[in-house]
């Protein structure tokens, strides 16, 4: 493992000569925290150079995510806060924590009531196009900033709203996870250029129909060291009731949407005030039009299924990976990869994304952390939905 730092201009400044722990976990649809990465370093001459607030870090010794014919496209992080320390026997410490770059996308709002057509991918695509890229204006604009080539990540066409003022960060999650879609700003060193990535990840279930190698982690393999398994349907909600804003005529629309029908008590209802979806919108061309209440109840649904699939039973199932087996990070499995995991004793046998992998070096050893499935909300993340 070797961790290259640059400007934020991606100028090169050096490599990290002396580390006493570095963690690294990137994540495949969530929007990232400014502690994805966290470092600790000696204080020397060096590190103090380099590790410094604002700076790029690019983690290598292991395949890049990405290439194409301008080379490797790496995951890279922003140091964002910096703590240095001297305790009673004068040894000297930095720590550090910072972000992937798609935490970058929190830095902007969206600035228009507008309609896009077109699967999740498209509408991410339009959304960072319109908001960091060559669509905005140059004061909103990533520099040196560019699309990556995608492949064709299917799934069907939809409405979406973007609604004045809401994140675009929010924005682009809301699709992602609609779409079982990761993503992140990657670097290209050579060029000095940032590229945004966006992909769908591999079936590799032991059933999967594509004939991939399957991927199985169990510790009848071997593979797996230690194991935490959650499920919770305390946030789950299946039914979403919703209104609109007041039309012309003073009229209010209401809509019921479920992804499945449900009854008695299995019916979990909640409800969403749906008033800032205007109901006027503006094309391409900058030219407001007047939405037709079909158009408004549709943009309603798409919203509430973006609800329910914020409000599911969640399940989590977290396992150290025996790194010296038989399967090996970013060759047999990847963040964003369907794989079977099974635990015999427990009685579970599940196929599950990967959405987080935590990788952590530190006196010489590496581990590594698989999260499968969704993790557990945080307060924060009830805060938000309850608003």
């Amino acid at each position: 493992m070797e961790l290259r730092v640059f400007t934020r201009d991606l100028e090169p400044l050096g490599i990290v000569d002396e580390l006493i722990s570095t963690i690294w976990q990137p994540t495949y649809w969530q929007q990232g925290n400014y502690d994805d990465c966290k470092l600790l370093a000696p204080v020397t001459k060096n590190n103090n150079t380099l590790l410094v607030k604002g700076n790029i870090v690019v983690l290598h010794g292991e395949a890049a995510e990405f290439t194409d014919e301008q080379g490797e496209w790496r995951r890279a992080m922003q140091i964002t806060y910096r703590h240095i320390t001297k305790d009673e026997n004068n040894t000297e410490q930095i720590e550090l924590q910072g972000c992937f770059l798609k935490k970058w996308f929190s830095k902007r709002v969206l600035l228009s009531n507008q309609i896009i057509t077109g699967t999740n991918q498209e509408i991410i695509n339009q959304l960072i196009t319109n908001n960091v890229g060559d669509e905005a204006i140059s004061a909103r604009q990533f520099e040196n900033f560019i699309m990556l080539a995608q492949d064709d990540l299917g799934g069907e066409s939809v409405d979406y709203t973007t609604k004045y003022g809401d994140g675009l960060a929010d924005a682009i999650y809301e699709r992602a996870l609609s779409g079982k879609l990761g993503y992140d700003i990657l670097v290209n060193e050579r060029n000095q250029l940032y590229g945004f990535w966006l992909y769908k990840g591999t079936d590799m279930s032991s059933g999967n129909s594509a004939g991939n190698t399957p991927c199985i982690f169990s510790r009848d393999f071997d593979n797996v060291t230690e194991q935490d398994y959650t499920e919770s349907i305390e946030n789950m909600k299946n039914v979403c009731y919703c209104t609109s804003a007041a039309d012309e005529d003073g009229t209010i629309y209401a809509q019921e949407v479920e992804n499945e029908t449900e009854t008695g008590i299995d019916r979990d209802e909640f409800y969403v005030d749906m008033t800032n979806i205007s109901w006027t919108v503006k094309d391409e061309q900058g030219e407001e039009t007047r939405l037709t209440p079909e158009q408004y109840l549709e943009l309603m649904s798409t919203e509430a299924y973006a609800q329910l699939d914020d409000y599911g039973e969640l399940m989590t199932f977290e396992s150290t990976i025996n790194t010296s087996k038989n399967l090996q990070y970013k060759e047999d499995f990847n963040v964003g990869d369907v794989v079977t995991t099974i635990e015999k004793n427990w009685g579970i046998r599940i196929d599950a994304r990967i959405t987080k992998i935590s990788e952590t070096w530190q006196s010489g050893k590496h581990t590594l952390e698989v999260t499968f499935g969704e993790s557990m909300p945080t307060l924060l993340d009830k805060i938000k939905k309850v608003r």
